[in-house]
């Protein structure tokens, strides 16, 4: 039986953009990881390769998702109806079998798991449970000594020896290092200074009219200074200030303390996001 929806797929990230620029506006905020990577895809400065998955999805004509994987990474869903998920699992298995993740608000995410691990085999397991937070203006925290400013160059070699912190402190799989150092070279890696750099905040995954808070870190010995609100707080308000309409991130849902601090500066959940990793 014919399906009742339509995948589209795309030769770039310009082309993609053009043909769902305005439906992944419409819930900037929520479409924030498929906005943003779309975007970098269509610049000339990204971390990822061949082969690039880009698709549309429509009923009857009309725009009802997207989904965007870029080597190395995984696959980024925007919310989609039931059953669509599945359908997407068929047609990215043709060009990357070797998937390694899904990430999308908890249904999504959990349908097109169940549906490619059926269809490749292996297994899969929740990795990150997250929350998507927004913020359109700053409350102020208590404030620590000390002040925001752009990291450089000659912050570098005592940032790296933060990478593996962080890494294990939020099990990511992403190369923490490669993603610190292409931070560095933008102009997207901050640090609170207080006699030294003290923790660390970077601003990516930017859309038309958001910036996204990609990863905050303190390490241990610095901690319960009030450091990293700060630093979230003052990197916020100054993309506020720049030109932004709001912020976002991504992080473990409250008890968490992490979720405790955005909320007492003016984060507020707004969806789940699960990131979901596979086996073979």
């Amino acid at each position: 039986m014919a399906s009742r929806y339509s995948v589209r797929l795309y030769r770039g990230a310009s082309q993609f953009l053009s043909a769902t620029h305005d439906w992944l506006l419409e819930r900037e905020a929520e479409n924030n990881v498929v906005f943003s990577v779309a975007q970098l895809l269509a610049t000339t400065d990204h971390p990822f390769r061949e082969p690039v998955y880009l698709a549309s999805i429509t009923e009857g004509g009309k725009l009802i998702g997207c989904a965007v994987a870029a080597s190395p990474d995984g696959i980024e869903l925007t919310e989609l109806p039931a059953g669509v998920a599945a359908e997407l699992a068929s047609s990215i298995a043709q060009i990357r079998p070797d998937l390694p993740w899904v990430g999308a608000v908890r249904r999504v995410a959990l349908e097109f798991a169940r549906a490619w691990v059926t269809k490749i085999g292996g297994d899969w397991h929740v990795r990150h449970d997250w929350m998507e937070f927004r913020l359109d203006e700053v409350v102020a925290p208590r404030p620590a000594p000390g002040r925001l400013r752009l990291a450089e160059i000659e912050d570098w070699p005592l940032l790296r020896t933060w990478a593996p912190g962080y890494a294990t402190d939020t099990n990511t799989p992403v190369d923490v290092s490669g993603f610190l150092e292409r931070r560095l070279r933008r102009r997207e890696l901050h640090v609170w200074d207080h006699d030294g750099p003290r923790s660390f905040v970077t601003m990516s995954g930017n859309t038309p009219n958001a910036v996204q808070i990609s990863s905050v870190y303190t390490p241990r010995e610095f901690r319960r200074n009030g450091y990293a609100s700060n630093a979230v707080a003052a990197a916020s308000r100054g993309a506020l200030a720049a030109g932004a309409a709001f912020c976002v991130l991504f992080a473990d849902p409250e008890p968490a303390q992490p979720a405790r601090i955005y909320r007492s500066i003016g984060y507020r959940p707004i969806r789940d996001h699960l990131v979901i990793v596979f086996s073979r």
